[in-house]
């Protein structure tokens, strides 16, 4: 265990504070606000003005370009840091003061419903309607987003929306389990002996005889870091402040004993296939060989538009990278005599740690090429202007910063995805659920994960040198 930030210093005081989270919840909403007003202030435009006007726009450049990559890069290093400040819990909760308060439907206490909602916000939203490139429509996808988490509180509870809803907080919990940070009771002992559960059950908690933790968590409990948002309301229930956040070795989780649940395991499948292609759209010869399939099975069909759209995403970011983990799943089935399943979810540990530091890579990469946009973007918050002005050829961006900023960017890049190859090896040496699989499984699912690693790094390299 390493240094403890709740010792003593700033992170500490802020911890503690009675309003922290919220004041910085409220913040995020006001900012989540104010993206929304700025993408529906730009007026719908053509389909071949999009790809420039989602870099010229201000809501589109901060949400795709800036807030998206730092939220993906700090869970892969820090942890849930994102989900302390989420907007989201504190609409949820707020509506759940009026709210039914119904039961949970068991679809969705499942863990279903998270695959569902992300695969309903990444094949519709984002890759059949382009959200990511029309800025009223991101606006739209923002409302959506904020009036799930309102309905979810008011029908059920605080934490409705968070737990068994939220893909983003899913994903970011398990892209934490590699993070360096993790928050955790400094002496399991004292909360063993400790009588009242404050952590638990304090009426003074705004919501009656209700939990403290918006994810009903015992801190004493907690063995990884996918389902803590890192609220900070058990430590201030706790009347001994019996709680940690420490730095610790990277993949510590993984050394633990983490095992993937079905819901992790069905929601990695998409997120593989996003991570892949988003690389791939680095490196033109790879990204024309993915799209090879999807259009054949376009013209096949005679679809255009958002049609094929649709089924180009289905075919990249579900039916590939569902091969990609079925292939050696079957053939650690076999050699281990195991359920697919089970095989699936201990080739799956392989895979998360290659697809966070993927993920991180890509966010990099999109921040320092959006560099040259800010500058016309703040002058021009639309957009609409600018982006007709670099259409008609009247205006170049100034690319000095990006190409600066380019060659540290291609090294730490190569850098992440060769530590992602790495990763592989430890966690086939060091992990529990690893070892306990087998030597003929673990080697096939290693060499499996070290090749889809390596394919990722040659893609990586050939794109940046």
């Amino acid at each position: 265990m390493g240094r403890d930030f709740l010792r003593s210093g700033f992170i500490a005081r802020l911890a503690a504070s009675p309003r922290f989270p919220s004041a910085a919840r409220l913040f995020t909403l006001a900012a989540f606000l104010l993206l929304i007003a700025g993408g529906l202030a730009v007026p719908h435009v053509s389909p071949g003005l999009t790809g420039i006007l989602r870099n010229t726009s201000l809501a589109s450049l901060v949400v795709w370009s800036l807030w998206w990559p730092l939220v993906i890069m700090s869970a892969a290093v820090l942890g849930r840091v994102w989900c302390t400040v989420c907007p989201m819990e504190m609409v949820a909760s707020a509506c759940s003061r009026i709210g039914l308060k119904k039961r949970i439907p068991r679809f969705l206490a499942s863990g279903r419903g998270v695959v569902f909602f992300y695969i309903l916000a990444l094949l519709g939203f984002i890759r059949t309607f382009w959200a990511h490139r029309y800025p009223e429509r991101m606006a739209l996808f923002f409302l959506f987003l904020l009036g799930s988490a309102a309905a979810a509180g008011f029908l059920f509870n605080r934490r409705a929306f968070c737990s068994h809803l939220c893909p983003v907080g899913r994903i970011l919990g398990l892209y934490a389990c590699g993070a360096a940070l993790e928050w955790r009771v400094r002496d399991p002992g004292i909360c063993a002996a400790c009588g009242g559960k404050n952590c638990l059950s304090r009426p003074e908690a705004g919501f009656g005889p209700a939990a403290t933790c918006p994810s009903g968590l015992h801190p004493a409990a907690i063995r990884d870091n996918r389902d803590c948002l890192v609220c900070t309301e058990c430590l201030k229930a706790c009347p001994s402040r019996n709680l940690r956040l420490s730095l610790r070795k990277p993949l510590s989780d993984f050394f633990t004993g983490l095992r993937l649940r079905n819901t992790d395991l069905f929601l990695l499948v998409p997120v593989s296939g996003l991570v892949v292609w988003e690389l791939a759209e680095e490196w033109g010869p790879a990204r024309k060989a993915l799209e090879a399939v999807p259009a054949a099975a376009n013209a096949a069909l005679g679809l255009s538009g958002g049609a094929a759209n649709f089924v180009q995403a289905v075919i990249l970011f579900l039916l590939f990278p569902a091969l990609l983990l079925l292939i050696p799943a079957a053939a650690g089935r076999m050699l281990n005599k195991t359920t697919l399943l089970e095989s699936a979810r201990t080739f799956g540990l392989l895979l998360l740690p290659v697809t966070a530091l993927g993920h991180l890579v890509k966010a990099l990469i999109r921040i320092a090429s959006r560099l040259p946009y800010y500058a016309p973007a703040f002058r021009d918050p639309a957009g609409l202007e600018t982006a007709r002005a670099i259409a008609a050829g009247s205006l170049k961006m100034d690319n000095r910063l990006a190409a600066a900023v380019a060659p540290a960017v291609s090294i730490l890049a190569v850098l992440a995805l060769a530590g992602a190859v790495v990763s592989i090896g430890l966690i086939v040496r060091k992990s529990p659920v690893l070892r306990a699989f087998g030597k003929a499984g673990r080697l096939s699912h290693g060499a499996f994960a070290a090749l889809y690693g390596l394919a990722l790094l040659a893609a990586a390299v050939l794109a940046r040198f």
